[in-house]
């Protein structure tokens, strides 16, 4: 009888050890996930050089003004919270304050996103899940009508709400505190940064009460406890920071940009608008990656025919649609607004790579076929896309790329006047923008004489304190006497309100 239970107790570890991956499999699949971080390093360093947009070069400047003494909501204006300059800030000081310093910087932000990916899907899913994801993402994320090649904040909540899910899935697996206030604290950095990213972290803790009640029958009260944890982990650095803003003196500056302008900025577009826009943006987006969008959407469905338990099923589509929800807050739909949706369709696109091998591995029996026309589904879409694209990945022409995504927006040529001042100027001389395009003072190395950096959004908004901060604006030039002035006459660098006194062209 011993001997029996013995020979039983040795037939079943020599089960569940043959269940485990091959080390030599997952050296394979290690491998491609090297040669995506290769391709990842060609296609972006094609980009470094690429001039910015009006945003970028405000979160550069604004984030390097951080680093010189800036206070926020005071010197720093924004209808932002300001953990998106303590972020740009953070990447200056580590890489540099130059377009080319923050190409690198992005691109390094984009490799870590792909390999926390990368092992995300894999525990979703399996190594070939983890992979499919990583390729999709390298394409995905680079998507030129999603402003992909830009060095634009999005990027940074993606990485955030990548490491906050993975964080949270080492959690769900292990129960270690840590690791939950880890997952917390990824997703409130999210969160300061853009603050549509709340939805991430809100079904981030709507999956962990759901497994940690139906799947593993934790006792009520230890949940309660588990969601009291996560959200003072979110809570608490949003707190800090607004604690700091309050010690600065600047929280009635900060209730007038965050809550009143904000207020107004956001009912700018109405519903029926924002379907147009979105009807428009995503038509420009989707082209070119047909494949991806619509494999994330199917997985949606072939995800509950896989064996993978009903939790990470309710993940996959709860990932897409809080993945879309997102971009949607405004209705403005913005292209770089989707760069925050972009993680959830690569995993969801990989799932669907994972669904069809899983059907026909454990449906069909096909072992090494099924492994066959999974890799194909990863290969020839992303090989596709490059081939397609092959002068915008490899050869890209700055200009042409300016155009087509943004118009006749004076971005290229912003360059050109920052180049020409910069062969003129001297060191102690000064300039002074008109507009909105800040991204000059990045290129020139030289402080705005205001405050109000892009003075275009001067007359954008019809408050009361628009008539006394154009005229501080004026005050401020006229104190510094800039050398060199740069005016934009450009609507969409003012976009002025009919309703709003404008009293700087005048002047």
């Amino acid at each position: 009888m011993a001997k029996a239970k013995s020979a039983k107790i040795v037939a079943n570890s020599k089960q569940e050890i043959s269940s485990k991956p091959e080390p030599s499999n997952n050296t394979y699949y290690y491998i491609g996930l090297a040669i995506v971080l290769c391709l990842i390093y060609i296609i972006r360093s094609n980009f470094v050089n690429i001039p910015f947009e009006r945003d970028e070069g405000g979160y550069v400047y604004l984030g390097n003004s951080l680093l010189n003494g800036g206070i926020t909501f005071k010197d720093i204006l924004s209808l932002r919270l300001d953990g998106i300059f303590y972020a740009y800030a953070a990447l200056i000081s580590i890489f540099g304050y130059s377009v080319k310093d923050m190409h690198i910087a992005f691109l390094v932000l984009n490799v870590g996103s792909t390999i926390m990916l990368f092992f995300l899907t894999k525990k979703l899913s399996n190594n070939m899940g983890g992979l499919a994801a990583a390729a999709f993402f390298s394409v995905l994320a680079m998507t030129p009508n999603a402003c992909g090649f830009t060095v634009q904040s999005e990027h940074i909540v993606a990485f955030f709400s990548i490491a906050g899910f993975l964080a949270l899935l080492h959690f769900l697996d292990h129960k270690k505190i840590a690791l939950l206030i880890l997952s917390g604290t990824l997703f409130s950095f999210a969160f300061q940064i853009k603050q549509t990213a709340f939805f991430y972290g809100l079904f981030a803790g709507i999956l962990f009460v759901y497994k940690c009640f139906f799947v593993d029958k934790i006792a009520i009260k230890k949940i309660l406890v588990y969601v009291v944890i996560y959200g003072v982990s979110v809570v608490a650095s949003i707190v800090f920071d607004l604690y700091i803003v309050y010690r600065n003196g600047a929280w009635d500056d900060f209730n007038i940009w965050f809550v009143d302008i904000r207020k107004e900025y956001t009912s700018t577009v109405s519903f029926a608008q924002g379907l147009e826009y979105l009807k428009m943006v995503f038509g420009a987006i989707y082209t070119f990656y047909k494949f991806f969008w619509v494999a994330s959407f199917l997985a949606m469905i072939t995800v509950f025919f896989t064996s993978i338990p009903t939790w990470k099923k309710l993940m996959v589509v709860g990932l897409m649609l809080s993945g879309f929800l997102t971009v949607t807050p405004g209705y403005h739909y913005y292209g770089h607004y989707f760069l925050q949706w972009i993680p959830a369709v690569s995993i969801c696109g990989a799932i669907f790579v994972f669904s069809i091998q899983d059907l026909l591995q454990k449906k069909l029996k096909l072992t090494t076929a099924s492994t066959l026309i999974a890799l194909s589904l990863v290969v020839f879409p992303v090989y596709s896309n490059l081939s397609t694209l092959n002068s915008y990945y490899f050869k890209p022409n700055y200009t042409q790329i300016l155009r087509a995504v943004y118009g006749n927006n004076p971005f290229p040529e912003s360059k050109v006047i920052a180049d020409k001042l910069n062969s003129i100027m001297k060191e102690d001389d000064q300039i002074a923008m008109f507009g909105t395009e800040v991204q000059l003072y990045v290129y020139t190395n030289k402080k705005s004489p205001s405050r109000f950096v892009g003075s275009g959004a001067l007359l954008q908004f019809d408050i009361p304190q628009a008539k006394a901060w154009q005229q501080e604006f004026i005050s401020d030039v006229e104190k510094v006497a800039p050398k060199y002035l740069v005016f934009y006459s450009h609507a969409i660098s003012w976009l002025a309100n009919p309703k709003v006194e404008n009293l700087i062209f005048p002047w």
